[in-house]
């Protein structure tokens, strides 16, 4: 039996339908930055755009293209992460999309989901991770990861990490002081002539006005043998010499960082080159939604009600 098991949710959630894709990968980390910036684009790139003139129900059911299995990936389910906000529910049954019918009583998040439309949002896949690693057990799914996307012949991996601002010995970080940071590892062969690993730096990143990661602000071993997120992952692409991997971490503190979520999803899609129409920019959307906005016009899954309350917290108690 496969490590790394798939399970197709829909026509165009096949492993051939990936070939020549970038996939979107958050790293499970410090204030959960990269996991929020993909929820946030599966809803507002995927789920919303699926949406104009439909049920969003349906089309929150249509972006999933598949689940992920890993015996080291804890379990867990639950309600459909992007289900309608407020009233509009299109019915018991979510409604038909693209010749699709879609219960959505019957919608469930699970551990590990592959979500995306080609019509939606061209040549991009987003890998949503919503249960953790058993511990001990990093290098093997990240390994296991990196070999599932080989195989499914993804051109591009894209990570979107977190790091904790201590890391760059500035204990006077705060939230609102988020910094962004890239990282890309190559494989290298040391002068005993086993297999090395090196950070590198990402042209592209730069090019963004996004500066490498300072060497001195993570372990000295990091790249080669740390097992927090993202070094597995990295490691495990960079070994493959085959994948084009490279990672947007966001230094920040841990709180309510979905500001940050959003500044590293719009930082993500400039290095994608992905288009936004100009409804997502903007304030208010022509899409019948009664979802809340952030920054850059991203709106916020109706998973994230009531995470830190129903009413707004003070951001000073987060410095």
């Amino acid at each position: 039996m496969l490590a790394m098991e798939y399970f197709p949710s829909r026509a165009g959630g096949d492993r051939a339908a990936f070939e020549g894709k970038t996939l979107v990968v958050p790293a499970v980390g410090h204030g959960n930055v990269g996991q929020l910036a993909v929820d946030l684009m599966i809803q507002t790139l995927v789920v919303d755009r699926l949406a104009h003139g439909q049920s969003v129900s349906a089309a929150s059911g249509a972006s999933r293209l598949g689940c992920l299995d890993h015996p080291n990936v804890l379990p867990c389910v639950g309600p459909d992460a992007f289900a309608p906000i407020g009233g509009e529910t299109g019915g018991e049954t979510g409604g038909e999309i693209c010749g699709e019918r879609r219960d959505r009583r019957t919608t469930l998040a699970t551990a590990l989901e592959l979500h995306g439309d080609e019509r939606a949002c061209p040549g991009v896949v987003f890998l949503q991770q919503r249960g953790d690693v058993a511990p001990g057990a990093a290098s093997r799914f990240a390994n296991d990861l990196a070999s599932f996307i080989e195989s499914c012949a993804f051109e591009r991996v894209v990570i979107a990490a977190s790091l904790p601002s201590t890391a760059q010995g500035a204990s006077s970080e705060t939230i609102g002081d988020t910094r962004f940071r890239h990282a890309r590892a190559r494989a290298a062969v040391s002068a005993d002539g086993a297999g090395s690993f090196e950070l590198e730096t990402d042209d592209r990143w730069t090019a963004l006005d996004v500066p490498p990661i300072e060497p001195d602000s993570v372990p000295a071993d990091a790249v080669e043998r740390a097992l927090l997120p993202p070094w597995p992952l990295l490691r495990a692409c960079a070994a493959t010499r085959k994948l084009d991997a490279s990672c947007l971490a966001a230094v920040c503190s841990e709180g309510d960082n979905s500001d940050d979520a959003a500044r590293a999803a719009s930082m993500l899609v400039r290095f994608l080159k992905v288009e936004r129409e100009p409804d997502e920019e903007g304030s208010t959307s022509s899409r019948a939604r009664a979802a809340p906005k952030l920054r850059d016009g991203w709106s916020v899954p109706s998973s994230w009600l009531g995470a830190y309350g129903r009413r707004a917290a003070a951001r000073a108690m987060f410095a």
